[in-house]
């Protein structure tokens, strides 16, 4: 019995099942960017859209930033990644404002087929457009012109 016990220790150690391993990205350090961003642009109650998985592969395939399916969040992480500059910033946020424009556009035909609907589709449309000038902000906030 004690082997037993010893042995399934052993196994949890090793498959890191406790919540006292630390994984890779635990340790990574990102910058304060990547959770101003997330905040603003993942919530599709602040954002007006869903941003989905398969979203955020094509916004990495956008930029050359190789991502594995995974969950959202650790998916975003993993985009943010591979920013290390202005341009690839620029890159990875135009990618984003051209994603959330494919998003917004069947709300305006909805607007337009259906002129009743017009405020509920309004107000998704008017936090899309937020948060795609507040893209111009980070750009400015976090990497300055030298």
């Amino acid at each position: 019995m004690e082997d037993l016990r010893k042995e399934f220790e052993n196994y949890m150690e090793d498959r890191c099942v406790t919540s006292e391993c630390e994984t890779e990205e635990d340790s990574y350090e990102y910058p304060d960017y990547v959770e101003a961003i997330n905040a603003e642009l993942m919530p599709p109650s602040k954002s007006g859209v869903y941003i989905s998985r398969w979203d955020l592969k094509m916004v990495g395939d956008a930029i050359d930033a190789s991502i594995a399916m995974d969950a959202r969040a650790r998916m975003y992480k993993m985009l943010m990644r591979s920013v290390h500059d202005k341009e690839t910033m620029g890159l990875l946020l135009g990618a984003f404002s051209s994603l959330i424009d494919a998003k917004i556009e069947p709300y305006k035909e909805m607007m337009n087929a259906y002129p009743v609907v017009s405020p509920i589709f309004q107000e998704k449309i008017d936090k899309a457009e937020r948060v795609k000038a507040y893209f111009e902000e980070v750009l400015k906030t976090y990497f300055p012109e030298e």
